[in-house]
């Protein structure tokens, strides 16, 4: 078995090499429709990760929409997603002069941004690697913190393309306090908060697109200490691979301590902000990943997806 995942992980490396090597030589409307094409076949072929998407659309969506118009969403953000994986590498050349040609911004988004410490959250919609470097390329550069990959040498590949435009990546260990750090001397944080996180391992359940899921407490808890406002930001695609940068109305948390009531109410407050957002754009949203994996203690498990499971109470020690 240690073999085969010695050469898994060689593989892996040599095609994120020629990935760097190729795909940045391709034209503009090469990279788009090579993602057009991958994402149909994504959608169409029978593997899991798209029983999971339609299983998330049921969900949401139930009998709102037709199948037919589910898996015209399910094909989107397919789509989406390998444009997303392909302008990773696309972007790794002339990032500043490409994000100039593809890109627009909000008009308001210079006077959003201020000198003063701002949490920025956005989630897995759109391209949120292009996001990063749009806004840093902007004259605001960001610090947020990405999860080390099993494979450390793509990991290595992928944290230098993250850090070309000037964003700054910290580790995942000990990451509050850097992020709490930065905020603190007047920097902004990214975080993307539509992940899971177990109550163990700090997160909280909110109502999110219909079901409770657990969500980190982190943006709401660090936006509280430094006194920084908490803006929403999305970066999406259109039908010629062109993006759209754009903010959300900010949320500014009271003052004071750090009250748990508090850090819920605006923990929730995120993710209906997140949610509002995939309504407005559900072809630019990551259908495929298991949003609703946890299911609480004291729920109804037959609300929820086939792939959920349901965890015991979390003992608070």
């Amino acid at each position: 078995m240690s073999t085969i995942k010695s050469w898994r992980k060689r593989a892996e490396a040599a095609l994120t090499r020629l990935a760097l090597a190729w795909v940045p030589r391709w034209s503009r409307k090469s990279v788009v429709r090579f993602a057009h094409i991958a994402g149909t076949a994504a959608s169409v072929l029978p593997i899991r990760t798209r029983k999971v998407a339609l299983a998330n659309l049921d969900l949401v969506y139930g009998n709102t929409l037709t199948q037919t118009e589910k898996r015209r969403i399910l094909r989107g953000s397919c789509r989406t997603f390998a444009l997303v994986m392909l302008d990773l590498f696309w972007y790794a050349r002339d990032t500043a002069e490409r994000i100039r040609q593809t890109v627009t911004f909000d008009p308001n988004l210079d006077e959003v941004f201020t000198s003063a410490p701002q949490m920025c959250i956005t989630a897995h919609l759109g391209n949120w690697e292009l996001l990063g470097h749009a806004v840093s390329i902007r004259g605001y550069p960001l610090s947020s913190v990405a999860a080390p990959l099993v494979n450390p040498a793509v990991d290595d590949y992928l944290g230098k393309l993250r850090t070309v435009s000037g964003q700054i990546i910290i580790p995942r260990d000990g990451a509050l306090r850097g992020l709490l750090r930065t905020l603190r001397s007047g920097g902004k944080v990214a975080l993307l908060l539509d992940q899971n996180t177990r109550p163990a391992e700090g997160g909280v359940y909110v109502d999110f697109l219909g079901l409770p899921v657990p969500i980190s407490d982190a943006g709401a808890a660090l936006a509280i200490k430094a006194r920084a406002d908490i803006l929403f930001g999305f970066c999406i695609p259109d039908a010629d691979g062109n993006y759209y940068v754009y903010t959300q109305p900010k949320l500014t948390p009271p003052e004071g301590a750090v009250d748990k009531d508090v850090v819920l109410e605006y923990t929730q407050a995120i993710a209906h902000a997140i949610e509002q957002t995939i309504r407005q754009h559900p072809e630019a949203w990551l259908w495929m990943y298991k949003r609703w994996k946890h299911v609480p203690a004291d729920a109804d498990r037959k609300r929820w997806p086939f792939y959920a499971k349901q965890r015991p109470p979390h003992k608070v020690t």
